[in-house]
C-alpha cells in the first residue's frame, strides 16, 4: 500500500512538472555591469508584480506561450518596457537600464487613471517622490508641494494653523486633493489635511494643473493633487527621528517608523507605518504691546506684552497599514486602514483652560479612514476592472473664542463614503496607434454636522441649547468615460464626466439644491522629435454650492447663533481652462537636461460670494450668492532641471501670472474696500533645489522658495507698534526667499542596516512678514510669507534599504 502511495505521489509530481502550463521565469536587471537591487517589476499594467532582490534578480511564475508586457521601474533609472513570451526553452529575461539622474520617467496614474510613464502622458504631470521629501527634512505633504511649478502652500490663520494649497493662483477650494485617487478630503478635513499626512506613508505626490473634473469630480478647477501612499514591496524597515528648535524654547520633535512584509510566495504583503509629531507654539513679537478696550473702544489700563502665538502648538499621531493579497493571476484585493489624531491650539495662555484665555482656537480631531480595492484582469489582458469602496469618519472637538467666552465650544462630525467601479479596456491597434478606453461610475456621500455646544449662562441662570451651524448631506452620482489614442508622434485624449449633486440642508430646507453638470476634456500631445514635445489641453470644471465652510470658524468666534442661507437662484461655479506646454529632454554627453514652458488660462464664472448680516435676535446670517464678476487667472510656468553627473543635480521652477476679477470685488465690510486683484496671490513665485553627493557617505542638499509681493487684506481691531488700528487696509507685501540647507552622513550600522545622520537649517535668513498684530481682537487671518521661522535641526534614520 505504501509503495502504491509513493508511486502515485511520484506520478503526480512528474505530471505537474511536465504538463503544467506555468513556467518559472528568471529575470536579471542591470545597468551596464551594475546590478540593480529592489527594482519594481510590473507585469500587464499591475496584473502581476515582483521586486528584484539585492542582487538584481527575480523569479516569477507565468503561463507558457502567453505574451506579457514587463515594466521595470526604479528610482534613478529610466523605465524600460519589454514584451516577453515564456517557453520551456526561453524562460530567462534580461533588462539593461539607463541612468536617469533627473527622475523624469516616473510611473504615474493621475493623468488618465491608468499606470503610464510620465513622458507618455498627454497632459503635464509633476511628481514629488518620497526621497525628495525625506532628503530635505520635510515632515508632512504640505512642505514638499512648494517645489512644483504653479503650486504654493500658504498659512491662512495664525491662531488655528490652517493652510491651503493654491494651484495656478486659485484658492484651496478649487484644488481636488486625492488619497490614492479617492476624493476623501471634505470641507472639514481639507484646511488641515495637508499637515496631517506624514512623509512616512508617502510614495509620491502627483500634480496635474488645470481643469480635471472629467476624471475626479468637483473642485478640480485649479487642478488635482493625488497623494499616492506606499505599498508593500519587499521585507524592509526604517525608523527615524528629528529634533528642531526655533529659539531654544520652541521645539519641533517628530519620530516615525515603517516596515514592509512580503510572504515567500509574493501573494500576500503588508505595509505598516506610524508617526508622531509634537510642535511647540511660537510667538513672533513677544516685545510688542497692546491694551484692553472698554465698551466704547477706548484703551484702558497698563500696556500688556504680546503673548499670542503665530505658530500653533500641535501634536499629531498617525498610524496605518496597507495589505495586499493576490488570489490568482487575475484577481487581487487590497485594504488600507489609517488613523490620525491631530490636536492643536493657538492664541495665548496656552497652559490655562481654553475659556479662560483671551484668544483660543483649538481643535482635537480624530480621523479614521478605510479603503478597499478589488482588481480583476481578463485572461486576454485587454480588460482591467477596479472596484473600490472608501470611508472616512471625522470627530472634532473645537473651541473658537475670545474675551474668555464660555460659548466657544463646538463639536463637528463628518462622514464620507466613496464607492465606484472603473473599467480599463485595451483596444489594441486602432488607426496605426494604440487605443485605451476608460469608463466608470462613482458615488460620493458626504455628511457634516457642525454645532456650538451648550453652556451655563450665568445671566440667564440656565443651560443654553446647542446651536447648529451646519447640518448638510451631499450625494454625488457620476459617470465618466474617456479614450486615449497614441501613435509614434500623436496622443489624443477625449473624455467627459457627468455629475449629479444633490445637497440637503437639514437645518434649512430652503437651502436644498440639485446640480447637474457635464464637463468635457481634450488633451493633445505631439512629439516634435526624440527630445521635444508639445502638449495642449482644454477642460471645463464646476463646484457645487456646499453650505459648510471651515473658514466660517475663523471669521465667526463670538458664539452667537449662525445660519447658512443660499440664494434661491444660486448656480454652481463653472470654469473653462486652456493650457499649452513645450518640454525638452536631452542628454549632452553625461549631462542630462529638462526644460518646460507651460502657458495657462482659467476663467471662473458665477463665483461664490459670502455676505454676512445680523437679524434682530442677534443671529448671524451667512448668505451665499453668485458674484457678478468673473475671475481670470493666466500666466506661464517655467521649469528647468540639469544633472551634470550622478553626483550633482539642480532643479528650479518659476511662475509669472495675473489673478484678477473682471470687475471690482468687495473684500471687506466697507463699500470702498474693493479690488480687482484675487487677494493673497503673488504674481511671481518659484523654487529651487540642489543635491550634491560629495562621496558615497557624505551628501548636501539645498532648497529655496521665493514668494513675490501680493495684496493681503488687513481688518482693524488689533495693535500695530502699540497703536490701535481702526481702518481696513489692503497691504502690498514684501518679497520673501525661504532657503534651507542640510548635510547628511551615511554609514553601516550592521551587516543588514545602515544609519544616516543629518543636520541643517530651515529659513536661513529668517524671512518672515514684517508686520505682526497684537491684541485680543487682532485679525487672525493677517498672515503671509513663510510659515516657519529660522529653525536648526538634526535627524537620524536607520533602515536596511538606506543608500
Amino acid at each position: 500500500m505504501k509503495t502504491i502511495l509513493r508511486f502515485n505521489l511520484l506520478l503526480l509530481f512528474v505530471s505537474t512538472s511536465v504538463f503544467s502550463n506555468t513556467i518559472k521565469v528568471k529575470g536579471h536587471i542591470t545597468c551596464g555591469n551594475e546590478h540593480i537591487p529592489f527594482a519594481n517589476v510590473s507585469i500587464n499594467d499591475g496584473q502581476k508584480g515582483v521586486y528584484s532582490d539585492d542582487h538584481g534578480h527575480f523569479l516569477i511564475e507565468l503561463e507558457e506561450g502567453k505574451t506579457y508586457t514587463f515594466l521595470i521601474s526604479v528610482v534613478g533609472y529610466k523605465d524600460m518596457i519589454k514584451e516577453f513570451k515564456p517557453t520551456r526553452s526561453n524562460h530567462d529575461i534580461h533588462f539593461n537600464l539607463s541612468k536617469d539622474y533627473l527622475e523624469l520617467n516616473e510611473v504615474i496614474v493621475s493623468s488618465s487613471r491608468r499606470s503610464q510613464s510620465r513622458q507618455e502622458t498627454s497632459s503635464v504631470v509633476n511628481v514629488v517622490g518620497s526621497d525628495f521629501l525625506i532628503k530635505n527634512n520635510f515632515k508632512v505633504v504640505a512642505e514638499g508641494l512648494n517645489y512644483i511649478p504653479g503650486t504654493r502652500v500658504e498659512s491662512t490663520c495664525g491662531n488655528c494653523g490652517s493652510s491651503q494649497l493654491r494651484l495656478n493662483g486659485l484658492e484651496g477650494p478649487y484644488t481636488q486633493i486625492l488619497i490614492d485617487s479617492r476624493p476623501l478630503f471634505n470641507g472639514l478635513v481639507g484646511v488641515y489635511g495637508l499637515e496631517q499626512i506624514p512623509v512616512a506613508m508617502i510614495d509620491q505626490i502627483e500634480v496635474v494643473r488645470g481643469g480635471g473634473s472629467v476624471l475626479y469630480g468637483a473642485n478640480a478647477i485649479g487642478g488635482t493633487v493625488n497623494i499616492i501612499t506606499k505599498s508593500p514591496q519587499f521585507n524592509s524597515y526604517e525608523v527615524g527621528t528629528n529634533f528642531g528648535t526655533i529659539d531654544g524654547k520652541s521645539h519641533d520633535y517628530s519620530a516615525y517608523f515603517n516596515t514592509s512584509l512580503v510572504s515567500k510566495n509574493d501573494k500576500t504583503s503588508s505595509y505598516i507605518y506610524g508617526s508622531y509629531r509634537n510642535r511647540d507654539a511660537w510667538n513672533a513679537n513677544p516685545n510688542d504691546i497692546y491694551y484692553r478696550l472698554d465698551e466704547d473702544g477706548n484703551t484702558i489700563g497698563e500696556p500688556i506684552k504680546d503673548d499670542f502665538s503665530e505658530l500653533t502648538a500641535m501634536k499629531t499621531l498617525s498610524l496605518g497599514t496597507k495589505v495586499y493579497h493576490q488570489f490568482s493571476e487575475y484577481n487581487k484585493v487590497s485594504m488600507d486602514v489609517k488613523y490620525t489624531h491631530d490636536k492643536r491650539r493657538g492664541g495665548n495662555k496656552l497652559d490655562q483652560p481654553k475659556e479662560e484665555a483671551d484668544i483660543t482656537e483649538a481643535i482635537d480631531m480624530h480621523i479614521g479612514t478605510a479603503m478597499l480595492n478589488h482588481d480583476w484582469y481578463s485572461k486576454s489582458n485587454k480588460l482591467h476592472l477596479n472596484n473600490y469602496f472608501s470611508g472616512q469618519y471625522v470627530h472634532r472637538d473645537s473651541y473658537y473664542g475670545a474675551h474668555q467666552q464660555k460659548d466657544g465650544f463646538g463639536l463637528t462630525t463628518g462622514k464620507t463614503i466613496v464607492a465606484g467601479s472603473q473599467l480599463n479596456i485595451n483596444l489594441g491597434n486602432v488607426l496605426n496607434g494604440r487605443s485605451y478606453f476608460v469608463t466608470g461610475v462613482e458615488y460620493i456621500n458626504d455628511q457634516i454636522n457642525d454645532k456650538k455646544l451648550s453652556y451655563f449662562d450665568e445671566e440667564l441662570g440656565k443651560v443654553t441649547d446647542d446651536a447648529t451651524v451646519s447640518d448638510q448631506i451631499s450625494n454625488t452620482y457620476a459617470v465618466f468615460a474617456q479614450n486615449e489614442w497614441m501613435s509614434n508622434r500623436w496622443s489624443v485624449l477625449i473624455g467627459a464626466r457627468w455629475d449629479f449633486v444633490d445637497i440637503v440642508d437639514n437645518q434649512n430646507q430652503q437651502n436644498n439644491k440639485s446640480v447637474n453638470s457635464i464637463n468635457p476634456r481634450i488633451n493633445l500631445k505631439y512629439k516634435l522629435n526624440d527630445n521635444m514635445q508639445l502638449r495642449g489641453g482644454f477642460a471645463t470644471g464646476f463646484r457645487a454650492p456646499q453650505m459648510f465652510s471651515e473658514d466660517l470658524h475663523i471669521e465667526v468666534t463670538s458664539g452667537q447663533g449662525v445660519r447658512t442661507q443660499l440664494d434661491p437662484n444660486l448656480k454652481p461655479e463653472s470654469s473653462i481652462s486652456y493650457n499649452l506646454a513645450w518640454d525638452f529632454d536631452k542628454t549632452f554627453g553625461h549631462v542630462q537636461t529638462y526644460f518646460l514652458i507651460e502657458g495657462f488660462y482659467t476663467k471662473i464664472k458665477d463665483r461664490f460670494d459670502n455676505q454676512y448680516d445680523y437679524l434682530e435676535d442677534g443671529t448671524l446670517i451667512l448668505f451665499k450668492r453668485n458674484s457678478t464678476s468673473d475671475a481670470v487667472v493666466q500666466g506661464v510656468n517655467l521649469e528647468g532641471r540639469i544633472a551634470p553627473n550622478e553626483k550633482l543635480s539642480f532643479q528650479a521652477a518659476y511662475t509669472v501670472q495675473t489673478s484678477m476679477y473682471e470687475e471690482e470685488n468687495q473684500w471687506g465690510d466697507e463699500e470702498t474696500s474693493t479690488s480687482k486683484h484675487i487677494l493673497r496671490t503673488p504674481n511671481q513665485y518659484g523654487s529651487l533645489s540642489a543635491d550634491y553627493n560629495i562621496t558615497s557617505q557624505w551628501s548636501v542638499s539645498m532648497t529655496g522658495v521665493y514668494t513675490g509681493s501680493m495684496y493681503v487684506p488687513y481688518l482693524p481691531g488689533g495693535f500695530i507698534d502699540g497703536e490701535l488700528t481702526t481702518d481696513e487696509e489692503l497691504i502690498d507685501t514684501e518679497q520673501f526667499f525661504d532657503m534651507g540647507i542640510k548635510v547628511s552622513y551615511l554609514t553601516k550600522l550592521s551587516k543588514s542596516a545602515n544609519i544616516q545622520i543629518g543636520a541643517g537649517v530651515k529659513n536661513i535668513f529668517n524671512q518672515m512678514q514684517s508686520t505682526f498684530v497684537s491684541g485680543i481682537d487682532k485679525d487672525a487671518a493677517f498672515v503671509y510669507g513663510p510659515i516657519t521661522p529660522r529653525m536648526f535641526y538634526i535627524d537620524l534614520r536607520i533602515g536596511n534599504l538606506l543608500n
